[in-house]
């Protein structure tokens, strides 16, 4: 396995501090300002969310979500966190210094400053193996009724293109009124069980609407008459998920201790 230099780069102690001249004065160093860390054992429902201004917020809610907020974008998925970093839960809260307004790279930093500080977290980024799929299409010059090519302008990316648009149905299927391919591709990992390549060669943007039975959870449900998901793809986009194994980013936690006391 591929050990990359960010092995290096993400212990606390080794963290070189971003260049002045690269972002806002406020963030040299990539600290967020005010930090709070308190122990929830409630049992209450919990939640969080990221503030536009980038400042974070949580109740009740495992400090996993802080460590994959500490990784970077690409990563596929987070592991070696020991069970309390994934079952108990803390509010949190961690404010951006007045004006900061950090890139995502930058409250990454933050995020693995602040856990390096309380948690004495490190993590290094390395390459596996992992089983996933290729998005191809099924007949080439044919694609499916639910699969057409996006009216909408899109010079700058809003609410409605791109994966801003998509939408997952609780009822089982998806709509995206404008989306590209390989970003249609990066949002499907979770509803497919793996990493999909896009192999489709389709240029542009196309607005999708497909459907298909959500995963039976209970054997003894009705059987839903939508067709499963590989079907769907076939049927109604004229696409297909190919299984293939693939290299994907991996962060992995070589070592996090509970947070200290405020």
């Amino acid at each position: 396995m591929l050990r990359l230099l960010l092995a290096l780069a993400w212990t606390v102690t080794g963290m070189a501090a971003i260049p002045a001249q690269s972002q806002p004065p406020a963030l040299v160093g990539a600290q967020f300002d005010v930090v709070s860390i308190k122990r929830n054992t409630s049992g209450e429902g919990g939640g969080f969310q990221f503030l536009p201004d980038g400042s974070f917020r949580s109740t009740n809610t495992a400090v996993s979500v802080m460590v994959r907020g500490a990784a970077p974008l690409d990563v596929f998925e987070v592991v070696g966190l020991p069970d309390w970093a994934k079952g108990d839960g803390y509010d949190i809260i961690a404010k951006t210094p007045s004006g900061a307004n950090p890139s995502r790279d930058q409250r990454a930093e933050m995020f693995r400053n602040l856990l390096g500080e309380r948690m004495k977290f490190a993590a290094h980024v390395e390459e596996q193996e992992r089983n996933g799929f290729a998005l191809v299409v099924a007949r080439r010059g044919r694609l499916g009724p639910q699969l057409r090519t996006s009216m909408l302008e899109c010079v700058d990316v809003s609410a409605k293109c791109g994966v801003n648009g998509l939408r997952f149905l609780r009822a089982g299927g998806l709509d995206a009124p404008a989306i590209r391919m390989n970003e249609f591709a990066g949002a499907l990992r979770v509803t497919v069980g793996g990493p999909v390549t896009d192999r489709t060669g389709l240029d542009g943007r196309y607005e999708i609407a497909l459907r298909y039975a959500p995963p039976r959870l209970d054997p003894a449900a009705p059987q839903d008459d939508a067709p499963d998901i590989f079907t769907a793809f076939q049927e109604q986009l004229g696409l297909k998920l190919v299984p293939e194994k693939t290299k994907v980013r991996i962060f992995v936690v070589d070592h996090i201790e509970r947070p200290t006391p405020d």
